[in-house]
């Protein structure tokens, strides 16, 4: 399934960019997605990557009076009220932005500037050819770190997702985490975020939970395994985006060199 290809275009799926993060660790005025990576903002980056994969509408949402320049040009973008947190809110507010005859939505994280088009086209066909109404994309990694834990069933399809704040000590010890772009069936979408709640530990509205929703529906969570952990890099901090940029750097010269 490539970009502009007829099957990519037959399935009406939508982005929808979750870019109104504070990004209180940069310990700066510029909104987070706005930090350069490759000389560009951050979120530059992850538009190329939802307009490659074929996204259309794609949706930016974001804070209230934040200057984007022409890091989202040619997208829809929507403020997002200081009324709620957290990612399911994120995505609830973007949505009122997707047509309704739109059959997919993808959440791109708008501070994960490697994610490449062939994940989020990978995504999408995880969730069409399992029949499934929510996809997640994952990675094993050495240091899980803050990412949350995702719980795969030995069939490939995905058991359950649990942030860092909710997680056990077993959970917490999962080296399989939630490291990219989720894909889900739009209706499916639109009635289920309703019934995410905030989490009593951090009181904020977190997508993963729609995982553990779908389930608790019978229905099918398909999971998409990301190999080079180079895109599950999320710039939230100073060294994180040194740290992007390295790759990045990595990833040029390899270019380069073919």
């Amino acid at each position: 399934m490539n970009a502009g290809d007829p099957a990519t275009k037959s399935i009406g799926a939508a982005g929808i960019v979750m870019a109104a993060g504070q990004g209180t660790r940069f310990a700066s005025d510029v909104p987070k997605v706005m930090h350069r990576v490759a000389g560009r903002p951050m979120l530059a980056h992850v538009v190329d990557t939802g307009r490659a994969a074929g996204l259309d509408p794609l949706v930016v949402v974001i804070r209230p009076g934040m200057d984007m320049g022409s890091a989202a040009a040619g997208t829809v973008t929507v403020d997002q009220p200081p009324t709620g947190r957290g990612t399911a809110f994120a995505v609830e507010t973007g949505l009122g932005a997707v047509p309704s005859d739109v059959d997919v939505v993808v959440a791109l994280y708008g501070d994960s500037p490697l994610v490449r088009p062939a994940t989020v086209r990978g995504v999408l066909k995880a969730l069409l050819s399992l029949d499934a109404v929510a996809a997640v994309s994952w990675a094993d990694v050495p240091d899980p770190g803050s990412f949350g834990r995702v719980r795969l069933a030995e069939t490939g399809l995905v058991r359950g997702i649990v942030e860092t704040a909710d997680a056990s000590a077993d959970e917490l010890a999962l080296t399989t985490v939630n490291a990219g772009p989720a894909a889900f069936r739009a209706a499916w979408l639109r009635r289920a975020l309703s019934r995410v709640r905030p989490s009593r530990t951090s009181g904020e509205r977190y997508l993963t939970q729609l995982v553990d929703l779908a389930i608790d529906d019978g229905r099918r969570v398909a999971g998409y395994q990301i190999t080079d952990l180079d895109e599950t890099i999320g710039c939230d901090d100073l060294d994180r985006l040194a740290t992007a940029n390295a790759a990045f750097e990595r990833r040029e010269r390899k270019r380069r060199h073919r």
